[in-house]
This record gives structure tokens, C-alpha cells and sequence, in this order.
């Protein structure tokens, strides 16, 4: 029995199916690695943990999807993303705190939404039995030794790796919904986005539900102050959701609370070292025509809330090399942020007139639900 053991746990750091051990692997034979079990909280922490990086990407969901360690932005630089699905700025400034203790790198962003900044603060998934919590790895590496699961996954690795098959949730710290996906029906994935954010009972998760606190902004000076060393470029922007989503913000009358936010990020921000900068509203890609043909990609986004790593790429561009212009990017301070908002509030008036199908569609199923307070 311990001579099988043996062989199984050689097997497992062989092939190493989470990068627990190690970043390097051999292509074609390892190289597909996967985060997805545990939830992913706990291979990021152990990955930050033995892994140095140069730049570090932050956000909910959008960021893992659409920030890419490989853009070409990046020009080589060894990156990694740490963003966190489902999570709000208290779980991620103690999550980028445990990262300041392990890396220095030259660049971290970090993808911001209204959503992060309300009441709640709780962790999510795996958080607690992660080291962004203080837990130790330990028994952590004797199931990615020992347990057959482990075996079972490093099985899948191999097949993988051999085969080509990128991972959904891959070692970088991504996760690409259309690695697997030859059609992709984007409106019924934009539907159900609009249809959980107008639901109704509502929740602190949802639109209908959510409430801004303004005092989650001391969450984010958190994270900021970890990373304030005097090397690192730190850059924060507003998520660039769809147009369309931002109507069922609207819808639930979010607006007020999300023109605030940004006046209070911008007074916050320039209180540091940090850079940030607005890429949402209604743009050239915010406001790119939602398929209604599933064997036809969109471009930007997969659906209303996450947008695809072109778009990434399109913000990463912008912020590093200073590509594009302020139709999709700006540089957001206190002595501009009016400025901003009203471009914004204009911009709308004119997206209401050449998709009034779209927004006539937020607004009937907001009025169906009961959430619409305008």
C-alpha cells in the first residue's frame, strides 16, 4: 500500500493538475493545467505564493474573463490573474494583502464595479480554507498528492495537454466560458443576465436589491496601501459593462448610487499613488448589437456583465501604451469626474434613440418584475 501511495503521489507532482507545487510544465504533456477544484481561492493563494509575477490582475468575474496574462500589451511580462468570481472589495483588498506579502510586481490593475461596494463583506467559496485567510497549505498539498481526485485530475491534465484542450479555468488564473463552446448564443446569455439582476424578491446581490455603502471605499484604500512600495504601478478602472445592462441598472434605479460612486473613487484615488480610469458608459464597444444569431460571436462581450479579452486587451492597451482615445478610456480625476458623468448621461439620451428596442426591453421586463422605480 505505501509503495502505491508512493507512486501516486509522484505521479501527482509530476504532473502537478493545479500548479501547486511549481509554475513550469512541459507543453503538449502538462501544460493544461486547471483551477477548478476548490473553487480556484485556494490554488490562487498557493500559486502567489510560491510564483513571482510582474503584473497582477484584479477584478470579480469580468476580470478573470477578460484580463489576459498573454495580451500582447503586456509585451512578455509574466502576469497572472488573481481576480476572484463573486467577490466584493472587503474579500479582495485581503486577498491582494496576502499577495503584497509574496510578490513585487511592477504592475497591478484592478477591474472595479458598482456591484463590489455594497453591505456585503463576506468571503465567498473556498476563501476561508485559502491562504488569502491564513490557512495552512499543507493539507492542501497532501490531497493534491494523495487523493484519488487528485489522480483522476491529473489523468484529465495529461488528455488535455496531449490533446490540445485548453482548460476553462486555466493555470494563469482565467477562465475562458468559450474554450469549449463552438456557438455561443449571446442575447440568451444577455436575457439571463437582465432577468437574475430584475428578479424579484430582490437581494443584496441583485439590482433591484443592492445598496451602495460608501464606506466600503476604506476596503479599497486597503488594498491600495498594500501595494503602495514605491515600485508598483497601480491602475484601478470601472468595469465597461454593456449598454444594455447598464439600462437595467438604470431600471432599478442605480444610477444616482453608481454617479456617486465614481465622485467618491476619484476623491479617494487621488489621495494616492494610484491611476484610475473610467471605461464605461455608452461607447463604441459598450454599445456594440447583441446577436441574435448563436453561430454568430460578439466581439467584446460574452454577455451584458463580462466582457471578452479583446475588450481586456482594448483597456490594457489603453492604460499601458496609451492606445485609443477617450471615447473608450479616460483617466478619471476629482477635476473631471462632472465632466464625465454628464458625457455619460448625454451619451445615453443618444443610445435610447437608436436602440430603442433595447432599452424598451429593459424597461418592460423591469415593469413585469416590479423592480422598475422610475
Amino acid at each position: 500500500m505505501m509503495v502505491v501511495l508512493g507512486l501516486g503521489a509522484l505521479f501527482n507532482f509530476a504532473v502537478d493538475p493545479y500548479a501547486s507545487f511549481r509554475w513550469s510544465d512541459i507543453k503538449g504533456l502538462n501544460d493544461q493545467k486547471t483551477l477548478r477544484r476548490d473553487g480556484g481561492r485556494v490554488n490562487k493563494a498557493l500559486i502567489l505564493g510560491h510564483t513571482k509575477f510582474d503584473v497582477l490582475f484584479y477584478g470579480t468575474s469580468r476580470g478573470e474573463m477578460g484580463l489576459d496574462p498573454q495580451s500582447p500589451a503586456l509585451g512578455g511580462a509574466k502576469a497572472f490573474n488573481a481576480s476572484l468570481s463573486d467577490t466584493n472589495i472587503a474579500e479582495l483588498s485581503r486577498a491582494a494583502q496576502y499577495a503584497a506579502r509574496h510578490q513585487s510586481p511592477k504592475l497591478v490593475v484592478v477591474a472595479l464595479d458598482l456591484m463590489m461596494f455594497g453591505a456585503r463583506t463576506a468571503t465567498s467559496g473556498d476563501f476561508e480554507r485559502s491562504g488569502f485567510a491564513g490557512a495552512s497549505p499543507w493539507p492542501v498539498y497532501a490531497r493534491r498528492l494523495l487523493s484519488l481526485q487528485a489522480f483522476d485530475d491529473s489523468g484529465w491534465v495529461l488528455f488535455s495537454s496531449v490533446k490540445g484542450l485548453r482548460q476553462s479555468f486555466a493555470k494563469d488564473g482565467t477562465y475562458d466560458i468559450g474554450a469549449r463552446k463552438k456557438s455561443f448564443d449571446h442575447r440568451a446569455e444577455m436575457d439571463s443576465v437582465l432577468r437574475s439582476q430584475l428578479v424579484f424578491p430582490a437581494t443584496a446581490k441583485t439590482y433591484g436589491g443592492f445598496a451602495y455603502a460608501p464606506e466600503r471605499m476604506e476596503d479599497l484604500k486597503r488594498l491600495l496601501a498594500a501595494f503602495d512600495n514605491g515600485t508598483t504601478r497601480v491602475v484601478l478602472f470601472i468595469s465597461p459593462i454593456h449598454a444594455k445592462l447598464l439600462e437595467a441598472k438604470a431600471a432599478a434605479g442605480l444610477l444616482p448610487a453608481w454617479e456617486q460612486w465614481k465622485r467618491d473613487l476619484a476623491t479617494t484615488v487621488a489621495t494616492t499613488k494610484a491611476e484610475l480610469w473610467d471605461f464605461s458608459g455608452y461607447n463604441p464597444i459598450t454599445t456594440e448589437d447583441i446577436s441574435r444569431n448563436p453561430e454568430i460571436r460578439m466581439r467584446w462581450y460574452w454577455d451584458g456583465s463580462h466582457f471578452t479579452k479583446a475588450a481586456g486587451n482594448a483597456i490594457l492597451e489603453r492604460i499601458i501604451a496609451g492606445l485609443g482615445d477617450e471615447s473608450f478610456g479616460i483617466r478619471l480625476s476629482p477635476d473631471n469626474v462632472e465632466a464625465v458623468i454628464n458625457r455619460i448621461r448625454a451619451e445615453r439620451t443618444l443610445y435610447a434613440q437608436t436602440h430603442a428596442d433595447e432599452v424598451a426591453e429593459v424597461k418592460a421586463l423591469a415593469e413585469r418584475t416590479g423592480i422598475s422605480r422610475r
